[in-house]
């Protein structure tokens, strides 16, 4: 029996690197992303960089981000089996081009939403003014398609982004989507538009070419669990969004 090496499904920020912030003062870093002038603004740790080592030597390492394909280009940990970007709404292959067959889906799939997005970027951004939280907030959009709105705080807390979220969803603004909530990042996604959808084709397609093998999956966010729940064995950072979710679920 031929020994298959392992496809590995991997979220980025948060799990294979962090900003300088997230990290303890003195500590060993190792850059991973890069921001648009250049400078670093993502960090490994010893384990995380030796991590990412070992699965890049023993596995075929796809990662599933809600970078923008823009952004995870300006990650350069040695990547080349393509990626899935924009919270599922980008495929990229190996080559790093768009995926044109998942192209022409999402734009069936978003065609209603190519208007309604950047009115509830304002609506958001309106929200924070009458809250008294300010905010900075925009459309993601690549590829001549719009795909999700993100929405941060500039110097309040992370609790004032789901009171937020909760008065989009009392006026309607929100309807036939669904909410990312993690630290300081508010994504506001519509149904169709996700993670899990995207590793469904990417599974399809990887075993057409390589028939069935060990799928390792690997997130820090609750809303990682939606593509990890897919794969053969998951796994999760230490207190990470989801492993404070299963802490709590066992102690609580």
């Amino acid at each position: 029996m031929v020994n298959k090496r392992p496809l590995a499904l991997v979220d980025l920020d948060d799990t294979l690197f962090q900003t300088a912030r997230k990290m303890p003062e003195g500590s060993v870093r190792y850059p991973a992303s890069y921001d648009t002038h250049g400078a670093v603004s993502g960090y490994m740790s010893n384990v995380q960089n030796s991590f990412v080592q070992w699965l890049l030597a023993t596995t075929d390492v796809i990662p599933v981000t809600a970078r923008s394909a823009e952004a995870f280009r300006r990650v350069r940990l040695g990547f080349s089996q393509g990626a899935v970007c924009s919270h599922g709404a980008v495929i990229l292959d190996p080559d790093g081009a768009v995926n044109a067959d998942w192209q022409a889906l999402m734009g069936e799939r978003l065609s209603a939403f190519q208007q309604r997005l950047p009115a509830l970027c304002a609506s958001a951004l309106q929200v924070g003014d009458a809250l008294s939280i300010s905010l900075r907030g925009w459309v993601v959009e690549e590829a001549g398609q719009q795909h999700y709105v993100v929405i941060k705080h500039n110097s309040g807390t992370d609790a004032d982004l789901p009171r937020v979220a909760e008065h989009l969803r009392h006026r309607g603004l929100i309807d036939g989507m669904h909410v990312h909530l993690n630290g300081n990042n508010l994504a506001l996604l519509p149904d169709g538009l996700g993670k899990r959808v995207a590793v469904e084709h990417l599974l399809a397609r990887d075993r057409a070419s390589h028939g069935e093998r060990p799928v390792l999956g690997f997130g820090d966010s609750i809303t990682d669990l939606g593509f990890m729940d897919l794969c053969s064995y998951w796994a999760t950072p230490a207190r990470s969004q989801l492993a404070n979710l299963v802490e709590g679920a066992v102690h609580g």
